[in-house]
């Protein structure tokens, strides 16, 4: 069930924008908190990566959204790619779920377990994706390959499950 062509390139970009905006905050956040170096800069810097990070993440919903009905239906009707499948599924629940909980709950005594929790699986994001896709075209590839016809061994207009000539005869006297 592979996405089409614009589709992909949008989700692949969004995707990629979500985890690099994620993946440089993280690093934007600890170097503010170094004496040593310009705090200021990198407090502009985490603020204006975290905004990006959540602005690319409301386009990640909505395009999550549009995969439920144009691949995840269609694969799971056709028993395609499950097990990644799922697991992809249930990370971005968990990603959706604690992104909720970071802007929403609250509890400073939370905050930093949801916290690990969303960087740990964010940062997992990319293996999954790849696993996913690596998973869906070797399937692709494989299935192709048992449902290629068979060829005959030698040339023949005649079936290979065609009655033999005494059967065709007993056959057509019964008929007549």
């Amino acid at each position: 069930m592979r996405l089409k062509g614009l589709f992909r390139f949008a989700l692949y970009g969004i995707l990629g924008l979500l985890f690099a905006s994620g993946a440089l905050w993280i690093y934007a956040d600890q170097m503010k908190t170094r004496t040593e170096l310009d705090s200021e800069m990198w407090q502009q810097a985490a603020a204006y990566l975290l905004s990006m990070h959540g602005g690319t993440a409301m386009v990640t919903l909505m395009l999550l959204g549009a995969l439920g009905p144009m691949h995840v239906q269609r694969a799971w009707r056709a028993g395609k790619n499950r097990a990644t499948g799922i697991v992809s599924l249930a990370m971005y629940g968990l990603l959706i779920a604690t992104a909720f909980g970071l802007y929403y709950v609250g509890s400073e005594a939370l905050r930093p377990w949801i916290s690990t929790v969303h960087i740990a699986f964010g940062l997992g994001v990319p293996a999954v994706i790849t696993a996913h896709i690596i998973v869906g075209r070797s399937s692709v590839v494989a299935t192709a390959q048992s449902v290629r016809p068979q060829r005959a061994t030698s040339p023949t207009l005649v079936p290979t499950d065609a009655p033999a000539d005494a059967d065709l005869v007993n056959v057509m006297s019964k008929v007549g």
